[in-house]
């Protein structure tokens, strides 16, 4: 037996940091287990009693061997001080062993036969040399890293020289979809029923009496209607698996008695597999170019029922099949359970990326959903699957790991020089008891749970409600669509009820596996383009390279980035505003599938994937012009297609921009609020016409409409004093209220305004005056609450003389005709300011002005007290 080097590191038990005193073993010396290597001192502190401080001690140790063989060298000496991270970093001697015990199968070492379940007083167990299982069996031998990089490096050697790549396929909604719902078991007896007797009476039929026999025929096939899912469920599988299968018995008596039928512990089920179209097709050429392996996450005989169903002659998977019992875990997949040290020639495909803890090796599958509501039977202990929220897309600390093992293997030169392993003779300690009752206790959960929906769909039957949901759809869309009847009067033959024929609930409509098969062949053709074009190094620069273009962790992200390459995107109502894009799923996946992503719109934004219509950045980007604006479906249908979709069917169109739509109802609202306050049913509301339309005016924008009437109301000095004071004066009192609120321009002088003036709703007084008009005096007024709006308007105009006038202005307005139409932006001068300027005095004087005054302070007394009155 040949002999090996194997680097021995100091335990991490060791009381850190010890002074070397002494080195015990020679080199060249044969030692054995248990044989002392060296003693060393170290300084210990006790506990200290109270009000006193510790003394430290000097203590000593030794070191014992925990393997069998010669001392080769020492790389430490009596006198050096070894701290705790020196002794990671460097081994402290190589001793040759003349077995590394690499290779266990049954607590043996495969190699020399040695038991390698002893542990003696060092705490140190040989099994756990050889802790790696990289078999698709349980009970499979374990093996070590350095005996595990040797079997991938003749694994690879093989797949090259074959140019092939491995595949690792998952099963469930991936090649096929299974349930146990016993409505599929009844469609097919129904099916195989009906085509036996149609077997059956064809060929009792003789052939002369065919023809003759051909009309009485169709109608007892309308009689006699096939079940319409038969058609898609005829290379459906069946299998059934017995308690056994649902556990060890611990589990299922465990929990017997709770629940309500319990079937699957007790009796078992019967299983119905649907292969995915094209299922044949796509094995027998994906076999051309990898070597399949499936790994699934049902039990080890669902597995190999499967898989005797899709390949029966084992001319696919060759035996190579890994299921839950011994995968090691329950919930999530590993890539190095079959491949430890190298990945770099593995392909994943499969339905779920989270279980893979989204591996670059992946080739996600859009998961195949043939039986209706049913979903994936053996994942229920797995978390659900929310829309763009995947577990965290990147390098995975197992696929890291991965990385740095397969650097060091491919790193490795191929000699007969044998190159000397590190080891760590820390004692092994077994899980405590604890750990183990709750592992345990978590498996049985999983797999109580994992029963128990198994159990419902046996109870529940969910195909055949949705069946029926189906056919009653079917039924009221029918009569829905159907012909009134006929007057009872008018005798006609009643014609013949038509037949209602049922829908089919499964169908053949899938074609994933065609864009699976063209995604493999692509990374399979990248691969051997960049092995074959590889440039030829000698092994000490080999050494040196940290990555290779011929792996697949490599080509698939390039293939990924491909889809969304030269895409900008700006997300509009997809990320919550109190979240950091960069940290969300949606924002990451954008970037694995190589986009950019942005927060702002910029001026390179291509696309701007919104959720809703009518936000602010989809109203900019439609402006700006020039940017695709999408719904969020295109870019997860990218996403699960690996394939940048047509933009054409997923744009965003938004209805037109609210615009003069809104003026009918204005005006209609406006005219319904002109109302005689003089009448006695001045306060109820006014008889609808006949015929008239129904407004909705919760539509109308009051914001709008109280913007224009607050502005109106700041230009109606200007126009209500040029249309009242163009004859008697500014102060004219010859103007009704009627006149000063009239829409058509024109007053009862017969004097025209250009300008439009807006009808405003007066304001409810509780004493309107009764009186008529008298034109002569110009303190009577309709109400009191108008009489004091006309004056306060009055007030307001009487800041005019802070505009600048020239001479020729006040000459031009005074030769000018008084009565003439006055622009909107012209100004009217008052009488008594004219007279002024033209030398004159003013008739009236201060006397008018301070009756006037006085009256406008009785007027305003008078409406302030009505209207406190009114308003409370």
């Amino acid at each position: 037996m040949a002999s090996s080097p194997t680097e021995v590191y100091l335990p991490h038990t060791l009381p850190y940091p010890i002074k070397i005193v002494s080195i015990d073993a020679a080199t060249n010396q044969d030692v054995q287990r248990g044989t002392r290597l060296l003693s060393y001192s170290f300084v210990y502190l006790p506990t200290a009693l109270p009000n006193q401080e510790p003394k430290p001690e000097a203590r000593f140790g030794t070191w014992d061997s925990a393997l069998e063989g010669s001392v080769r060298s020492w790389n430490i000496k009596a006198g050096d001080v070894i701290s705790n991270k020196k002794a990671k970093d460097r081994p402290a001697l190589v001793i040759v062993e003349p077995c590394k015990h690499g290779m266990q199968l049954g607590g043996l070492c495969v190699l020399c036969g040695k038991d390698m379940t002893n542990v003696d007083y060092t705490g140190f167990s040989d099994a756990s040399r050889a802790s790696i299982q990289m078999t698709h069996s349980a009970f499979g031998p374990t093996v070590s890293l350095e005996e595990a990089q040797r079997i991938e490096r003749e694994t690879a050697e093989h797949l090259y020289k074959s140019r092939k790549l491995s595949l690792i396929v998952d099963l469930d909604q991936t090649i096929v979809h299974a349930t146990v719902d016993p409505t599929v078991g009844e469609w097919i007896n129904e099916g195989e029923a009906w085509e036996a007797r149609h077997s059956k009476k064809a060929s009792a039929t003789p052939p002369e009496s065919a023809d003759a026999s051909a009309t009485a025929s169709a109608e007892n096939d309308d009689n006699d209607e096939c079940n319409p899912n038969w058609e898609a469920l005829k290379d459906v599988k069946r299998f059934r698996l017995g308690p056994e299968s649902f556990g060890p018995a611990s589990v299922r008596n465990a929990y017997r008695g709770k629940g309500k039928n319990k079937m699957v512990e007790t009796e078992g089920c019967m299983y119905y597999i649907k292969p995915r179209p094209g299922w044949k097709e796509f094995l027998r050429e994906t076999a051309t170019q990898y070597e399949m392996h499936v790994y699934t996450m049902g039990t080890r005989a669902y597995a190999e029922e499967v898989c005797a169903a899709i390949d029966p002659d084992g001319s696919i998977f060759g035996g190579r099949v890994l299921s839950r019992d011994e995968s090691g875990s329950l919930t999530q997949k590993s890539l190095q359970r079959l491949f430890p040290c190298d990945t770099s020639m593995v392909v994943i495909i499969d339905d779920r990326a989270d279980v893979w803890e989204w591996s670059p090796n992946l080739l996600k599958v859009i998961p195949y959903d043939f039986f209706i509501g049913i979903g994936d039977i053996n994942s229920s202990f797995l978390p659900k699957i929310e829309p763009l929220t995947p577990a965290v897309p990147g390098p995975s600390i197992s696929s890291t790991a991965a990385g740095s093992i397969n650097g060091s293997a491919s790193s490795s030169n191929a000699t007969d020089k044998a190159k000397p392993t590190g080891i760590d003779t820390s004692p092994t300690l077994p899980p405590t008891p604890a750990e183990e009752e709750a592992a345990e206790l978590q498996t049985t959960v999983m797999l109580v749970r994992n029963n128990a929906a198994l159990d419902a769909q046996l109870e529940d039957r969910p195909l055949a409600k949705k069946e029926k949901e189906l056919q009653e759809h079917e039924i009221q869309e029918h009569q829905r669509t159907e012909p009134p009847e006929s007057a009872p009067d008018v005798k006609e033959p009643s014609p013949k009820p038509e037949k209602i024929h049922k829908k089919a609930l499964l169908k053949n409509d899938d074609y994933e596996l065609v864009r699976i098969g063209k995604l493999l062949n692509e990374v399979h053709s990248r691969f051997f383009k960049a092995y074959d074009a590889r440039l030829p190094q000698p092994p000490r620069r080999r050494q040196g390279s940290s990555t290779k273009a011929y792996d697949v962790t490599n080509i698939i992200p390039c293939l990924r980035s491909e889809v969304f390459e030269g895409v900008h995107i700006l997300f509009s109502s997809v990320i919550p505003l109190d979240t950091k894009p960069e940290s969300t799923e949606i924002w990451r996946m954008a970037h694995m599938f190589g986009a950019r992503c942005s927060t702002e719109l910029t001026s390179d934004i291509t696309h701007v994937v919104a959720a809703k219509r009518g936000t602010v950045k989809v109203d900019m980007a439609r402006k700006r012009g020039g940017i695709k604006i999408v719904w969020l479906a295109w870019f997860t249908d990218s996403i699960a297609l690996w394939q940048r979709q047509d933009e054409k069917p997923y744009l965003l169109d938004d209805p037109p921009m609210p615009g003069p739509s809104a003026s009918p109802i204005a005006e209609s609202h406006i005219a319904s609020s002109d109302i005689d306050l003089d009448s006695d049913d001045w306060d109820q509301d006014p008889p609808e016409p006949k015929g008239a339309v129904q407004l909705d005016f919760t539509a109308v924008n009051w914001d709008e409409i109280n913007d224009e009437v607050e502005a109106f109301m700041n230009e109606s000095d200007d126009e209500d004093d040029a249309q009242s004071g163009r004859s008697e004066g500014y102060r004219s009192g010859n103007v009704s209220e009627d006149d000063w609120t009239s829409d058509n321009g024109s007053n009862q002088n017969g004097s025209t305004n250009t300008t439009p003036t807006l009808k405003r709703k007066r304001l409810r007084s509780r004493t309107p005056d009764g009186g008529g008009h008298a034109n002569g005096d110009e303190n009577l007024l309709q109400s009191p609450l108008a009489k004091r709006k006309k004056l306060v308007a009055d007030r307001t105009g009487s800041s005019r003389l802070k505009e600048g006038l020239t001479a020729d202005d006040l000459q031009d307005e005074g030769d000018g005709d008084e009565s003439a139409p006055a622009s909107p932006r012209q100004f009217v001068i008052p009488e008594g300011v004219e007279e002024i300027a033209n030398g004159g005095e003013q008739e009236g004087g201060d006397d008018d002005d301070e009756e006037e005054y006085e009256e406008e302070e009785e007027d305003d007394f008078l409406a302030r007290d009505m209207e406190e009155e009114e308003w409370g």
